[in-house]
């Protein structure tokens, strides 16, 4: 009897380039759709990859103190956060055995567990430490659980799927809320110019929805990020906002260097508990 052939199997590679192709595994799209989509992809996981350690290592403290990690430090787990999310990223689109979809999924770090990260590191009988000695376990059970998830899969109906999807939003709205209003532990949070750059983004992508015609609706958030860039540019350079320090920034980049790879964790100072 024949094997029969999986999804990836059935789809063979498109040669022909057109625009229907934007919704097909190995269709190829023309450079002017290619390219702001992808842009807009980039743009949102690269935000999201640096946005959730930012938060945690900036709250977390060393365990068995109340010092927080160091400005190096941050800037290490930054650049190890966008090293193994290109590993993932590559994982994704080239698969091996049960693990990778074969598509472009940019992977990064995720804001799900950001405040249960957040409870365990700032506990200073847990720290930085105890949080990464959980990331490590979670990690182990979620790829466990992803690969037993034939077994479960049909209990995870569309009600079960949308309350937890609903759960995360919620307890993530006092995340959004800080950025909105400038950024977490700023002197000014709450300054009229925060928010109205950000109520200006929310509605610029809301109305750039609706405007865009055909694919380009999906174009909205990158148009958003634009525009609101270009306003706090704007405010930036008439004096009502003021420019970010980045006097610590040269400081930072000689002690780590431009780019560096990750450390094992047994092998620096912060060892996790477990």
């Amino acid at each position: 009897m024949e094997k029969e052939k999986t999804y990836f199997e059935k789809e063979a590679p498109v040669a022909e380039v057109c625009e229907e192709n934007l919704y097909r595994l190995n269709g190829r799209v023309p450079l002017r759709k290619a390219i702001p989509f992808g842009l807009q992809h980039v743009l949102a996981m690269f935000v999201a990859n640096l946005a959730p350690v930012m938060i945690v290592c900036g709250a977390a403290i060393v365990q068995g103190t109340q010092n927080h990690l160091t400005a190096a430090e941050i800037t290490q787990i930054l650049q190890c956060a966008m090293f193994a999310a290109g590993i993932g990223t590559t994982m994704q689109l080239y698969s091996f055995w049960k693990i990778g979809s074969r598509l472009p999924i940019v992977m990064g770090v995720s804001f799900t567990f950001l405040g249960s990260l957040l409870i365990i590191c700032t506990n200073p009988a847990l720290g930085y430490e105890g949080m990464v000695g959980a990331v490590i376990l979670g990690g182990i059970f979620e790829g466990l659980v992803g690969l037993s998830a034939k077994y479960w899969r049909r209990f995870l109906t569309p009600v079960v799927s949308a309350c937890v999807v609903i759960a995360i939003g919620l307890s993530l709205l006092s995340v959004g809320m800080d950025s909105w209003g400038g950024g977490s532990g700023v002197e000014d949070f709450g300054a009229w110019y925060h928010l109205f750059v950000g109520a200006f983004t929310l509605i610029v992508c809301l109305v750039s929805r609706y405007l865009l015609k055909g694919v380009y609706k999906n174009l909205n958030i990158l148009v958003g990020l634009v525009f609101g860039y270009i306003l706090a540019t704007v405010f930036t350079a008439a004096g009502i906002a003021p420019m970010v320090d980045l006097s610590g920034i040269s400081e930072t980049v000689s002690q780590v260097g431009y780019f560096s790879l990750p450390k094992l964790v047994f092998l620096t100072e912060h060892k996790p508990i477990f």
